[in-house]
């Protein structure tokens, strides 16, 4: 990998510094080419690289779509494909839940019927072929029961290489539980089904489910008399998830619903609690720490905070940056999506408010937020106009694509992330552990620029770095790995 030392000198400071020129800027709105009242387009979203997806689970009697859109050499972004499964039956639901990866995508049927078994939910996945994405298999866990609800919400799905994870926050009158599939041979299979540790009637375990790496976390918002928990799992040797660690909020109260949504990016763990102060919300931002323990470092509000705005209700972590979800649903007042930036000191601050163009009150804007790279795509599932602002149609719905001309972070993309780095901040040793793949090259750059260490060769999948003598700051540590894939990470010396 070669290093442009100007551009990374320029790279670092828009990402260390706050800076009101770097803004994401409105790129384009998407609405469904088959609008109809009531369909809720942007119910749930997701962006990758050119591509970008949002469900419509409200269409066709509730039946549900998903809708594929693709950006062209000049930075538009244009229908492409839309999904719709063989077995569509009102009501199900498709749609409600949706998530991209490099070469599949995974649209969740939350409230489908199995047979007799009614909304159990079901997942389906579809493979990319060069341009076009194809349906590929119809996945059911193996006890589905009646309200289930597998991947029932667009905050209850992710996908991280070979493993899809979704919750069934529904099973067992809200009990809740959530399912792992993993990918071998070509072939999806369930591994595992993960219940909590303190199961309880009406705690929607499931609600909110993240990964990375071998770390899953899994958001119940009604636990403890809808206060809210978080629980933590770590991933064992033999490829089980084992409980590790249960986190709440410090101030949490009856009504917060705290695990409403999770985000988790390398030792950052991102908390959505909607409810918190009259529903203005809040995320709380958690660390682990050089023990393996996760603390609550910060607890985020939104500097407009009113009441009903729901910030929280979504929430995405990708490096230093942190998109929220403000939808302010079902208020007579206007959505937002608040972006954060990690400063130099650890901490996050708001350093822009986002809105549509043509935003206006009670569309919902920020219900599902999605960040990639230098892409935040947002859904707007009540906003009622198509893509330039004409012909009404209730709730119809609308997606907005946002991007920073100043900030390209593909070094920085959560699900592209190979390697752990540890612990950070350090004081002397620096351990890099790869997930999945052997490490070739590692590049140590100063903020200026400077190239101050290189290892080649290194064909191993730990290696400790000795930054002892390193003064005190910032830097940022460059991997490549021997299929030619790299991962960056900024580290503290203290």
């Amino acid at each position: 990998m070669k290093i442009n030392t100007k551009n990374i000198a320029v790279f670092c400071s828009l990402l260390f510094s706050i800076s009101t020129s770097a803004q994401f800027t409105q790129q384009s709105k998407l609405v469904s080419p088959e609008r109809g009242s009531r369909d809720e387009f942007g119910t749930s979203v997701d962006i990758r690289g050119d591509f970008a997806i949002s469900g419509t689970p409200r269409y066709d009697i509730a039946a549900g779509a998903a809708y594929i859109y693709t950006k062209d050499a000049n930075g538009n972004w244009n229908y492409h494909q839309s999904l719709i499964p063989d077995d569509s039956k009102p009501m199900a639901e498709f749609g409600g839940a949706v998530k991209m990866s490099e070469d599949y995508i995974v649209v969740a049927s939350g409230r489908a019927d199995i047979g007799q078994t009614i909304r159990a939910g079901a997942l389906y996945v579809y493979n990319r072929d060069e341009t076009n994405w194809n349906f590929s298999t119809k996945i059911i866990t193996s006890d589905y029961s009646n309200d289930a609800m597998l991947g029932m919400t667009h905050t209850s799905l992710d996908t991280e290489n070979n493993t899809i994870v979704a919750g069934a926050p529904g099973e067992n009158v809200w009990t809740g539980s959530v399912y792992v599939f993993e990918k071998n041979g070509g072939e999806w299979s369930e591994v595992q089904k993960i219940l909590s540790p303190s199961p309880e009637e009406i705690s929607s375990f499931g609600i909110g489910v993240a990964i990375s790496g071998n770390t899953l976390v899994i958001g119940a918002n009604e636990a403890n008399n809808f206060i809210g928990a978080v629980y933590i799992y770590n991933k064992n040797a033999n490829g089980q998830w084992i409980f590790n660690q249960e986190i709440t909020a410090a101030d949490g109260i009856s009504g917060d619903y705290f695990g409403s949504s999770v985000s988790i990016d390398d030792n950052i763990i991102v908390v959505g609690a909607f409810g918190v102060n009259g529903v203005k919300g809040a995320a709380y931002v958690f660390k682990k720490n050089d023990s393996g323990s996760w603390e609550e470092l910060q607890k985020l509000t939104a500097s407009t905070s009113i009441p009903d705005a729901h910030f929280g209700f979504q929430c995405d972590v990708a490096g230093a940056n942190l998109v929220v979800g403000a939808p302010h649903a079902w208020a007579f007042t206007l959505g937002e999506v608040f972006l954060f930036n990690e400063n130099v000191s650890g901490q996050w601050e708001e350093t822009q408010i986002i809105q549509s163009n043509d935003i206006a009150v009670a569309n919902f804007f920020g219900w599902s937020v999605a960040l990639y790279e230098d892409q935040i795509i947002a859904g707007a599932p009540w906003e009622n106009t198509d893509e330039n602002g004409n012909n009404p149609i209730d709730e119809s719905g609308s997606a907005y694509i946002f991007k920073n001309p100043s900030l390209h972070t593909s070094d920085f993309n959560k699900k592209e992330a190979s390697a752990l780095y540890y612990p950070n901040p350090t004081e002397k040793l620096l351990t890099i552990a790869s997930t999945n793949k052997r490490i070739k090259t590692i590049k140590v750059v100063g903020v200026t620029g400077l190239l101050l260490k290189k290892h080649d060769e290194v064909n191993s999948v730990n290696f400790t770095l000795d930054i002892q003598h390193y003064s005190n700051g910032v830097y940022m540590v460059y991997v490549e790995f021997d299929d030619g894939s790299k991962s960056i990470q900024k580290i503290i010396k203290h």
